[in-house]
């Protein structure tokens, strides 16, 4: 049974959007519109040597800005139109959305999992920190090795949390009180697998009800044979 659940906020999905088209624009300016950027250099309506080489450094940039661009373009959209979880809690486990773009989230049962927080871990590229959620697993396998959106930490999956609709402190809490009552009252079960389009997770049977057995053995009681007269 599912008791929370995270997406990704469609404010932030919208603005990275925004980011992508901008840079997409950018990219039609460089190499060929040069409406704010500056043209290449021109004799008489003839481009030099000068401008030659300078046409040549703005396709190379055209080009990194339009695929930066289409693919943070691409990302927003898809995700607006898909609106699939991050995670998911459940009182059986997590469904974790780490595996690579169109394929399906991760189960992952409490069993395998020691400890569910928050950190705030410095940006590599000078910005501000950002929020993550550190899963601590007794057992990793059957997750990928290169998660998306994540990174390993020895047997700790750091997930970054940035554009979540959710606070991390609802996901914490929420995991840590789920873990805490499978830990005391589920019995272990099975590793990570992933979880199919309609909820169900990959091995499960249906469970077949039992047969009634016979309480006899067929067999008819003997007769008490009445003493002679």
């Amino acid at each position: 049974m599912k008791l929370f659940t995270v997406e990704r906020s469609p404010v932030q999905l919208f603005l990275f959007g925004l980011v992508g088209l901008l840079l997409m624009l950018g990219a039609v300016d460089v190499m060929w519109g040069h409406w704010v950027s500056t043209p290449p250099d021109t004799y008489n309506e003839s481009i030099t040597s000068k401008g030659r080489n300078q046409r040549r450094a703005d396709y190379v940039w055209g080009a990194f800005l339009l695929a930066g661009g289409a693919g943070l373009f691409g990302y927003a959209v898809t995700s607006l139109v898909r609106r699939t979880p991050v995670v998911v809690v459940r009182d059986d486990g997590m469904v974790l959305a780490v595996a690579a773009p169109g394929e399906d989230p991760i189960f992952v049962p409490w069993s395998a999992i020691s400890a569910v927080s928050s950190a705030a871990e410095p940006d590599p590229d000078g910005g501000a920190d950002r929020d993550v959620l550190a899963i601590d697993f007794i057992d990793p396998a059957g997750l990928p090795t290169e998660p998306w959106g994540a990174s390993w930490q020895g047997n700790r999956l750091v997930i970054d949390a940035t554009a979540w609709e959710n606070p991390l402190g609802e996901v914490v809490i929420h995991a840590g009180i789920a873990m805490d009552r499978a830990h005391h009252f589920v019995p272990p079960t099975a590793p990570a697998m992933p979880v199919l389009g309609d909820g169900t997770v990959e091995g499960d049977e249906p469970e077949e009800d039992d047969e009634p057995e016979d309480s006899g053995d067929g067999e008819e009681p003997d007769e008490e044979e009445s003493p002679d007269e």
